[in-house]
């Protein structure tokens, strides 16, 4: 059975060291982060659970960023559904899309009597998951992709679904196209903005154009357009938002300033947001399954609290499609 030791010797770092890593405490560089996970997964150590794995307390943490619009509500439905179908309760927290408040919050799951975490869209480093690992709590992470630390994940392709969008355009006719961002930290805003990059390397011909101001409310959609348009003007024919709120408050600065969608300006959103149908003119957008996301997470923790052999651990990878409606114009 490989051990700690091992893995310490392998890596050629302390005891201590490793341990830090796998709690997610104390200072480590990057680097030897990266040296050290690599070699817990080529030799596939394993911590020893703790106690706590032997009987269940049937109930679920769950932290969220917030429960703002429908997105994580939605995906908390999901859970709470197929968690109260399986006998679980659910405790539920929100950050606030503070790392500060995440690390309290994930703190005070670890002292309290839970199975496992689902956590969702995660601002902090991954590696503060490690003790829950360690300790023999089972974490799922869900809309937050998971690259270093062994633990189960749910999410949506956003890069190649943006690559779509681009595609879309472009096939019908839109070569100047501005992309309204959200934050920079927020691994989905960046895989979009990836997605759209790597349509234009493949079409040279289309021109990405990137709005300064970023976020995923509406007042952001106005300021990225209010900003753009005063130092720009409408060099563009398309605007894609990172999501349904901002391309809504996108559409009302377009309309402050008389400029017609999708007469003038094609707009085309991101999440298939429940008001999506109903603006005028509707939303065309990009749906994503959410209470399937939240379902799906849960019945990966449940299953692995359940299971008494080892499993692989797995990444759902959920399909998204465009919902055409009436924002979207061919030119």
């Amino acid at each position: 059975m490989v051990t700690i030791k091992d893995v310490a010797a392998e890596a050629e770092v302390s005891i201590a060291t490793v341990s830090r890593v796998l709690n997610g405490s104390g200072y480590v560089s990057e680097d030897t982060k990266i040296r050290v996970l690599r070699v817990i997964n080529r030799l596939n150590y394993h911590p020893m659970p703790s106690i706590r794995k032997r009987s269940l307390y049937r109930t679920l943490g769950v932290l969220l960023p917030n429960t703002m619009g429908n997105h994580y509500g939605e995906i908390f439905m999901g859970i709470e559904e197929y968690a109260h179908r399986n006998g679980f309760n659910v405790m539920l927290a929100m950050a606030r899309e503070m790392v500060s408040r995440e690390q309290e919050i994930l703190n005070e799951y670890f002292q309290r009597k839970v199975d496992g975490v689902i956590v969702a869209t995660l601002h902090s480093d991954e590696h503060m998951l490690n003790r829950f690992i360690q300790s023999g709590i089972a974490v799922v992470a869900v809309d937050s992709p998971i690259r270093e630390i062994r633990a189960d994940s749910v999410n949506i392709d956003n890069a190649s679904a943006a690559y779509c969008v681009a595609k879309y355009l472009y096939d019908r006719g839109h070569r100047h196209v501005l992309f309204l961002p959200g934050q920079e930290d927020v691994h989905a805003s960046r895989d979009r903005l990836r997605g759209l990059r790597k349509f234009a390397t493949r079409a040279p011909d289309f021109n990405l154009k990137v709005a300064r101001i970023g976020g995923f409310e509406p007042h952001h959609g106005q300021e990225a357009i209010r900003d753009y348009l005063h130092f720009s003007g409408i060099d563009f024919t398309a605007i894609f938002a990172v999501n349904d709120h901002v391309a809504m408050g996108a559409i009302q600065e377009l309309h402050r300033n008389h400029i017609h969608v999708p007469d003038d300006v094609s707009v085309i959103g991101f999440d298939d947001a429940v008001h999506a149908p109903y603006t005028i003119p509707s939303l065309t957008t990009v749906s994503q399954p959410r209470i399937e996301m939240g379902s799906a997470a849960a019945q990966l923790l449940i299953e692995r609290l359940k299971s008494t052999q080892k499993r692989v651990f797995r990444n759902i990878v959920l399909p998204t499609a465009i919902i055409e409606r009436e924002s979207v114009k061919a030119v």
